[in-house]
């Protein structure tokens, strides 16, 4: 059942058992858990099933710390959310280090070891149409000596990331929820605050706005925030009781530890073998990607080991091999992801069309390979660098004094990196450079500065906005316990990469549906 918000009368209160805030990745994951459930369901989004301005702006807010670029198109407001801007997906697994308390890094450990969401792991597989394979390197074809010496251990591994077409959620499960009798999806309806209950730690309504201004109200006995690892806080933070303190808010802690996964070119390695000593890709000798069956493939990564990171104290790094390509495909990348504003958007268009021999020509490449392959004469591969970001309670999202078009505050980002972050990127590319060495396979063209006083010039935050509803046992510690719920708040709970305590250098995707899938079950549980 899916309706249109701006056809609810100005007024209504709607009634339902679970409503779900958000119709992204995480918030259609929870929404399809509840059909046939016995539970009513309301699932609430921002958008339609386009994007507009109006509603995309939204979402705007200002930056007062490092700068930020991708904010605030790294994220959309239509049904589907930003699954709607996927080209293909890539998941992977985090390590059991990333789930664990690490002696010397502050902040950091999950609620559960990273064994507890095996089950719903495999569950998420299915929700964004992977395939049954797991993530071990035997399952691809990838055998111990495949792998050169220096990513072998002891300080690197070799992982592999899963790519799969992608899976647009708004398209994908419309049908279903439409066709659900016990759910009610509303589209341009947009979550404006919590009302708590007289005299009770329970939330008893949602607020709703339809623009340009139309209200109504949601009342229900468990809401799902899903919103985004912004909005989340942000919605948090507009809740405020009568005394000023926002909802789940007691410690301060909502919108803290804001956290991205660090990206920048790590510089090249220069091969002592040519490309032939690449054939641990993929077990196959010049291959960066192999495909498994008719759409299933992966790319393989170098990572830091967990023994090496604990012994260490490092953040996590991953590394992956990027092949030469013309300097127009990465303007027409930046072109299709919107970076660099307007100037910059006309450079890259000119650079594209400037150079479209070179971009018909890579295009035809990746038609014929399935991606850029190296060839034998290949003497040289640039590093594409993914480093973890540490927890840092400074590094945050609030609220600024400048209003949206509900009169409710925008968003103010203080992104905020530390000196251990600088190291951890320093002492990796020094090690990484000691082991190509010492094994004689390549030389390091390190381009990260060396002196623990600057960082990579190319440095940028990704799209996974993490930490700003950090989940913990301990209240003065988290905003939600082990099951999401807000602590102090007995029928809120929270949904997507918002909760993670720390970040690591997984893609966030199968992480997300996987806490969804085991929330879902929590709430169908304890709330029956």
């Amino acid at each position: 059942m899916l309706f249109d918000a701006r056809s609810v009368p100005d007024g209504t209160e709607i009634e339902t058992d679970v409503c779900i805030i958000g119709g992204g990745a995480a918030g259609i994951t929870v929404a399809r858990e509840f059909i046939d459930s016995g539970f009513r369901a309301v699932l609430l989004e921002s958008g339609g099933s386009k994007p507009d301005r109006p509603t995309q702006d939204l979402y705007d807010g200002r930056i007062v710390g490092r700068p930020y670029e991708r904010f605030p198109d790294s994220r959309f407001r239509y049904f589907g959310g930003t699954t709607n801007r996927w080209g293909r997906v890539w998941c992977d697994l985090p390590t059991p280090l990333d789930f664990e308390e690490r002696e010397g890094v502050p902040y950091t450990g999950w609620p559960f070891p990273i064994a507890e969401l095996d089950p719903w792991y495999r569950r998420a597989q299915g929700v964004l149409r992977f395939g049954p394979s797991g993530y071990e390197l035997p399952e691809w074809g990838i055998t111990p000596g495949c792998i050169p010496e220096p990513f072998g251990g002891p300080h690197f591994v070799c992982r592999v990331l899963q790519q799969a077409p992608a899976t647009r959620f708004g398209r994908e499960y419309k049908p279903e929820l439409q066709r659900a009798r016990n759910l009610s999806v509303y589209l341009h309806a947009n979550a404006l605050r919590f009302d708590a209950g007289e005299g009770s730690p329970e939330v008893r309504r949602l607020r709703v706005g339809v623009l340009p201004d139309g209200r109504f109200s949601v009342r229900a006995r468990v809401f799902v925030l899903a919103s985004g690892g912004i909005e989340n806080a942000r919605l948090l933070l507009l809740s405020e009781n009568e005394a000023g303190v926002a909802l789940g808010n007691d410690r301060g802690l909502v919108g803290r530890y804001f956290q991205l996964h660090l990206e920048y070119t790590g510089g090249e390695i220069d091969l002592k073998v040519p490309a032939s000593r690449l054939k641990f890709q993929t077990g196959e000798q010049g291959a960066i990607f192999r495909r498994v069956g008719a759409s299933r493939r992966f790319v393989s990564y170098i990572l830091l080991s967990d023994e090496t990171r604990r012994r260490l104290k490092l953040a996590n790094l991953r590394v992956r091999f990027q092949y030469p390509r013309p300097p127009e495909i990465d303007a027409l990348t930046r072109l299709v992801h919107r970076n660099g504003g307007g100037a910059g958007m006309l450079k890259n268009l000119g650079s594209v069309v400037r150079g479209l021999p070179g971009v018909a020509t890579y295009g035809a490449r990746r038609v014929i390979y399935g991606r850029n392959k190296p060839t034998a004469s290949l003497r040289s591969v640039t590093l594409n660098c993914t480093s973890e970001q540490l927890p840092n309670p400074e590094s945050r999202v609030g609220l600024g004094e400048d209003l949206d078009a509900f009169g409710l505050r925008k968003i103010v980002v203080d992104w905020r990196l530390s000196e251990e972050d600088r190291r951890g990127m320093t002492v990796a590319s020094r090690l990484l450079g000691e082991e190509l060495d010492r094994s004689g396979f390549g030389r390091l063209r390190s381009t990260v500065p060396d002196d623990d006083a600057q960082w990579p010039r190319d440095l940028r935050g990704d799209q996974h906005h993490m930490g700003t509803t950090r989940m913990h046992r301990d209240p003065s510690l988290g905003v939600v316990d082990e099951n999401c719920r807000v602590h102090g708040v007995p029928n809120l709970y929270v949904a997507g990469c918002s909760v993670f305590p720390t970040s690591g250098t997984f893609n966030s995707a199968l992480t997300i549906v996987a806490l969804a899938l085991r929330l879902a079950d929590q709430i169908k549980k304890r709330h029956r």
